[in-house]
């Protein structure tokens, strides 16, 4: 059941001293399984097991050749950083099954709000990150509220028991300025996540602190 893969090789034949032969060998070997097992460790190295969404290296992978992209073109890019509140109560409270739950929850309602040209990856741990390629801080402010109101709104129902998630969100732009990196671009979206923790969690702040 299902596609099988193989691989050809032709050789011509061992010449035999008697008599003159003519065409060739051709040897078929099935290699699915070893095909699935390369495909299964690539995905590996790219995605997250548990949500099945892209992983941290599959993100700066992506996003490294982006940013450049986008500033050289001097294009919009927007950092939306964002974790969920109170992640260790939730593990504390209802045990890391539930937990891991949660994450794979939060996973599926953004893939759900996901639009073209964004990249969703889990960052670590209970924290996730979303690049918007072309997109300002303006829309990343407006996209991030409406994530935060969609995960507010739906809560987990787990063998009848109603585990609610908020999660905070960091929204910053790429300045344009040469000297700036993703990994700066990146570390202002935490500090704006840091303030949304501050100011009460469950809320998106955008960074308007000092540039490279």
């Amino acid at each position: 059941s299902g596609e099988r893969v193989y691989r050809v090789r032709v050789s011509p034949p061992r010449q035999n001293e008697k008599r003159n032969q003519t065409g060739t060998v051709m040897i078929i070997s099935d290699i699915t399984e070893m095909k699935m097992m390369q495909q299964k460790l690539e995905r590996h190295a790219y995605f997250d097991e548990l949500t099945q969404i892209c992983n941290r290296r599959a993100f700066f992978e992506r996003c490294e050749e982006e940013f450049v992209k986008a500033k050289r073109g001097d294009v919009p890019f927007t950092i939306v950083l964002f974790d969920i509140d109170n992640f260790k109560k939730v593990n504390d409270t209802y045990g890391h099954n539930a937990g891991d739950q949660v994450l794979v929850h939060v996973a599926n309602i953004i893939n759900s709000c996901l639009k073209e040209n964004m990249l969703f990856a889990r960052y670590g741990g209970e924290e996730f990150v979303l690049a918007l390629f072309g997109k300002t801080v303006s829309y990343g402010k407006i996209f991030a509220e409406s994530l935060r109101q969609q995960i507010a709104s739906r809560p987990l129902v787990l063998n009848g028991t109603v585990i609610r998630v908020t999660s905070s969100f960091g929204v910053a732009e790429a300045s344009g300025d040469e000297r700036e990196t993703l990994q700066n671009l990146l570390h202002c979206s935490d500090k704006a996540l840091y303030e949304a923790k501050r100011g009460g969690r469950n809320r998106v702040s955008v960074y308007k602190g000092a540039r490279v």
